[in-house]
Formats: structure tokens, sequence, C-alpha cells
């Protein structure tokens, strides 16, 4: 009880688009807290598009108060550059930011998933792009993924 799951993925597919990135916070039930889908302001290669989308996880639970955290992505080149503390790099100044803000956690993880366990957040990223917005959801789960977290719960 107390520790929040957050998986995060981002969308870099097409030459010319804006990146996107998806966000979920779920609860020690499985039950999402809040969600979000977030279109950034460019084209960003793949390691900064996940990087960021890591990073907006970790300030979204920061913002909502959380103190016991599991951050889940499916980048695995990310979460090593942020375990190994790189802060150097294209992505440096990003993962020092996210370094900095795991400091106000009690407890934290960042772990690496396979993809098919990051559907819920794969979908919120792709959904920004088609859609060209953002937008954040509180205390519930986001109606377009809503089956995808009722099939993680069972």
């Amino acid at each position: 009880m107390g520790v929040y799951k957050i998986n995060v993925d981002g969308a870099t597919l097409e030459i010319g688009r804006k990146s996107s990135i998806g966000v979920i916070i779920r609860d020690f039930k499985g039950e999402a807290a809040t969600g979000l889908c977030r279109l950034l302001p460019g084209n960003f290669f793949v390691l900064e598009t996940e990087t960021l989308a890591v990073e907006a996880g970790i300030l979204l639970a920061k913002d909502l108060g959380l103190q016991q955290i599991i951050n889940e992505s499916n980048s695995l080149l990310a979460i090593q550059s942020i375990s190994a503390k790189e802060v150097s790099g294209e992505t440096g100044h990003i993962i020092q930011g996210i370094l900095s803000n795991l400091d106000c956690f009690s407890s934290w993880q960042i772990r690496h998933v396979k993809k098919d366990f990051n559907k819920v957040v794969h979908e919120l990223a792709l959904y920004a792009k088609c859609k060209e917005m953002s937008q954040v959801w509180e205390e519930c789960s986001p109606t377009i993924v809503r089956h995808l977290i009722h099939h993680d719960c069972l």
C-alpha cells in the first residue's frame, strides 16, 4: 500500500510530425489514479522522447504528492542511462532533472518492462499524436484506454 506504479512511453514514428508521450499512474490495486497524453513541441529522437516520458511521469507523481513510486518504461536504453546517472550527452540535462526530482520521494525504483506490459501508455502517446493534443486525467482512467486497464487488472 502507498506505492504507485508509473508507466510511461513515447511515440516518435513519422519524420516531420511531433513526438508524443503517454503516462499512467496506478495505485496498488492497479486502478488508474491519473494519466496524461502530451504532444511534444517537436520531433525528437527516440531516446529523448522516452526520457522525456520518464520525466513527465515523475513530475506528475511529484505534483500529486506521492511518496513511493515505481517508474516503468519499455525503453531499456533510457532506463540504463538514468540508472547509470549519465548526465552528459543528448539526454544528460533531462536525466539530471529526473535525478534531482527523484530526491523528493521517500522510495523509488525505475524498471524496464517489455512492450507488451506498456500498451496503455503506448495508446495514450499515439492518441496525443493522432489528435495533436495534450490532456490530463485525474482520479479516473482515460476512456480511450479503459478497456486495456481493465484487462491489465485481470
